[in-house]
């Protein structure tokens, strides 16, 4: 006869789970669950035979099986669901265009460029135990009055689906400098296993705007003339240059940040120079290389500094006109197309 969960008791449930050597008791009482596990198992324990479900508590539902190598967490975890504080555990974001990436839970854009959000999507724990008929919304609060960035309007958390995309047609607020903007989301549940006050739950992330570190190969040997970087990125695209790395992630606030860009025939040619374009008051720290993941040199020394007498080059991005300090290799044709550049960038 396979295991079984079974109500006992109406009003007050006990439900006990045995498969050797494990036995795990859980008691319900009005207001209250105590879990008690007697266990000689090591690491995450598994029940050995299916178990049956024949009376609905929590999520286990009548009628459904727990397969032996179920994990006891999992068991336990759907008798309790009731009383779970819902949590929202992650953000992220859904927008198209070349002026944005995704970086974990922080949306990256362009500084002096339009983005336009289409979808912010949510991950919850226990979003079955959020307030039914209440509101699930995104919000800017970094702008002043905060800004409606995405909702949910009267949920049924029964129904929700988990992960929630809620779609949006967001503009983020064009910033002409490197700016973080906190988006938080909102979402409410009742308190004293759903019959008390109500209880707002949030997690936060980022929307932040950079500008763009570039690593290129291009034939040019010095910058000279007017609006030489955005002369030197146009050689690129025009003049049998390449792109070798072209990047949002650089953080000004941090002191030290690590970058890699692949090389390829562009770099490898012998009338292209690499170079290495920093915005702001970023500066060029170690450059190493390696191959395979394997460090073959040390490159720090093999380029040349330009940065307009200290002034920087200014290369005009939609509304934002950042300043940039270029770097070149001493050498054409320097880095092999099977060459990874390991770069520190400093502020």
């Amino acid at each position: 006869m396979p295991n079984k969960v079974e109500i006992t008791e109406t009003g007050k449930n006990i439900v006990e789970v045995r498969t050797s050597p494990t036995t795990l008791t859980l008691t319900e009482t009005t207001h209250t669950v105590e879990v008690a596990a007697l266990t000689r198992a090591i690491g995450n324990a598994t029940i050995a035979g299916n178990i049956d479900i024949t009376n609905t508590i929590g999520d286990a539902i009548a009628g459904g099986t727990y397969a032996a190598g179920t994990t006891l967490e999992e068991v336990v975890r759907d008798l309790i669901a009731p009383f779970l504080e819902p949590v929202i555990s992650s953000i992220s974001w859904s927008a198209s265009g070349q002026y944005q990436q995704a970086d974990g839970e922080t949306l990256l854009v362009e500084c002096g460029k339009s983005v336009t959000v289409s979808g912010v999507t949510l991950t919850f724990q226990n979003q079955e135990n959020l307030k039914t008929g209440s509101n699930i919304v995104v919000t800017n609060t970094t702008i002043q009055p905060n800004q409606n960035v995405a909702q949910a309007a009267s949920i049924d958390p029964t129904s929700l689906a988990n992960p929630l995309t809620l779609s949006t047609t967001y503009s983020v607020p064009v910033q002409t400098s490197p700016i973080p903007m906190t988006v938080t989301a909102f979402a409410i549940y009742q308190g004293n296993n759903g019959t008390g006050s109500d209880v707002t739950i949030s997690r936060s992330a980022k929307i932040a705007s950079r500008h763009r570190v570039y690593v290129v190969s291009a034939p040019a040997t010095s910058l000279g003339g007017a609006a030489p970087v955005t002369l030197l990125l146009n050689t690129v695209a025009n003049a049998g240059g390449s792109t070798l790395l072209s990047t949002l992630a650089v953080d000004p606030t941090e002191s030290s940040q690590s970058i890699s860009a692949p090389c390829d025939s562009g770099s490898a040619n012998t009338d292209n120079f690499t170079w290495i374009l920093i915005p702001g008051s970023g500066t060029l720290g170690e450059v190493a290389a390696e191959v395979n993941g394997r460090g073959v040199a040390d490159y720090t020394d093999s380029f040349i500094e330009y940065d307009n007498s200290g002034s920087g080059f200014s290369h005009t991005v939609g509304t934002a006109t950042p300043a940039y300090t270029a770097y070149r290799s001493i050498q054409p044709g320097a880095f092999d197309s099977d060459v990874t550049l390991n770069i520190e960038i400093l502020h």
